[in-house]
């Protein structure tokens, strides 16, 4: 497995309560929701809470697909991401393990990934799950994403314009694009920001975007 962020997915780890009470939940039929009160709970959470904390600083505060700024989001915005989704019986013991995991916005994770497979090449080998040619999109622990897309942002009081430019050579951006259906995103950010002088090197792509979308009433 290659690990090309930082820090490092080793340097999450669990206390002895925590490794239990998630053994315990891996036992159950939905083990990232198992609520069983008490101090197995607390314990629960507490990992929970060293996992998403580890992703938001290797991630950069920002979703692991379309790296949209989650600055701030409380759970109403940032969903924990399982990349092999937690709800299909052949993944669900991989529900706590911090490489099959990200934070990912409410968008990218439910109107676009959801409990879907099609983007793993081989899906029953577990030999294959921890390395990066097994997956067709960007792979938020395995794959630097920059590697793949570029990325502008601007920021602007409460306006955020944002470019994606996929890499020469990569088949990854261009599938991670369409996936997550980025275009969409580019299109958002600018018609949010009527008014807002758009900087040169966004302006080309992203309002090219924007007319075709208009164009189709999208």
């Amino acid at each position: 497995m290659t690990d090309p962020y930082l820090p490092k997915l080793a340097t999450c780890v669990f206390s002895d309560d925590e490794e239990a009470a998630i053994s315990a939940a891996l036992a159950t039929v939905k083990p990232w929701d198992w609520k069983p009160g008490g101090t197995q709970e607390v314990a629960l959470v507490a990992a929970k809470e060293k996992i998403r904390d580890l992703h938001k600083v290797r991630q950069g505060d920002r979703c692991c697909y379309c790296r949209f700024p989650l600055h701030g989001g409380g759970h109403f915005i940032v969903d924990p991401e399982h990349v092999l989704p937690k709800s299909l019986d052949a993944y669900r013991p991989l529900s706590f393990s911090v490489w099959n995991l990200g934070i990912a916005c409410k968008r990218c994770n439910m109107q676009y990934k959801r409990a879907k497979i099609d983007f793993v090449i081989d899906k029953d080998d577990a030999a294959q799950f921890q390395i990066s040619g097994n997956y067709r999109l960007i792979h938020p622990n395995f794959d630097l994403y920059k590697d793949h897309i570029s990325i502008t942002l601007q920021m602007n009081d409460d306006t955020t314009l944002i470019k994606y430019t996929k890499m020469p050579g990569s088949e990854k951006g261009p599938y991670t694009y369409d996936y997550f259906n980025l275009r969409e995103r580019e299109v958002g950010t600018f018609d949010a920001a009527q008014g807002l002088e758009v900087p040169a090197d966004l302006e080309d792509g992203a309002l090219e975007a924007q007319a075709l979308a208009r164009q189709f009433d999208q």
